[in-house]
């Protein structure tokens, strides 16, 4: 059985988990909500990001996510970056698109402005691939909207909630592939590891 867990970053680097909740309603009507959760080389929280979004597809919700997390990690002014998406897509369509080119629809803007972060010769920056299962913090987050507005909201401090995820990412605490983090089992890790 394939087991999961969040990996820390290497030593002097940031890194930013992104995540995205698309709904389609009937009438054409949709739902997007984005977030991101960034942590040192110590599983540390550093800030986190959350904001309702306008997207026509869980693909671009992603997107939008990243672009997010890169812009909050530049603006900032960290220097080393990892930034995982749970969208193999996205981070395909990121990495392997060329800079050469115009843009055909907005979809490929965005895309080519997550590239030209990425390529900066200002900072060390990848966006790398992750399973749903070692980015359950930046999932928990797009759940705590804190108003119906579109406006972005970044998060000094980690949000209650997300207290067990974050501790049991710090300790490595490894969950089954297509599997969800049990409060009841976190708890029971967490005893086990007596220097918490």
């Amino acid at each position: 059985m394939v087991r999961i867990h969040w990996n820390k970053p290497p030593p002097g680097f940031a890194k930013l988990n992104t995540d995205a909740s698309f709904k389609k309603y009937k009438y054409n009507c949709s739902r997007s909500s984005i977030a991101g959760v960034c942590r040192d080389e110590n599983g540390i929280w550093m800030f986190g990001f959350s904001s309702r979004v306008e997207s026509e597809s869980s693909f671009e919700a992603e997107l939008v996510a990243v672009r997010e997390a890169l812009k909050l990690a530049w603006d900032k002014g960290l220097t080393r970056v990892i930034v995982e998406s749970d969208s193999k897509s996205v981070v395909d369509r990121i990495n392997n698109i060329k800079l050469n080119r115009q843009p055909k629809n907005q979809l490929e803007e965005i895309i080519l402005e997550c590239k030209g972060y990425v390529i900066s010769p200002s900072w060390s920056c990848s966006i790398q691939h992750t399973y749903r299962e070692g980015n359950f913090a930046a999932d928990a987050l797009t759940k705590e909207l804190v108003s119906e507005s579109f406006e972005l909201h970044v998060w000094d401090h980690p949000p209650e909630s997300l207290s067990l995820i974050l501790l049991a990412d710090k300790i490595g605490m490894e969950v089954p592939r297509h599997g969800a983090l049990d409060e009841k089992l976190i708890r029971e890790q967490l005893a086990r590891n007596h220097h918490w």
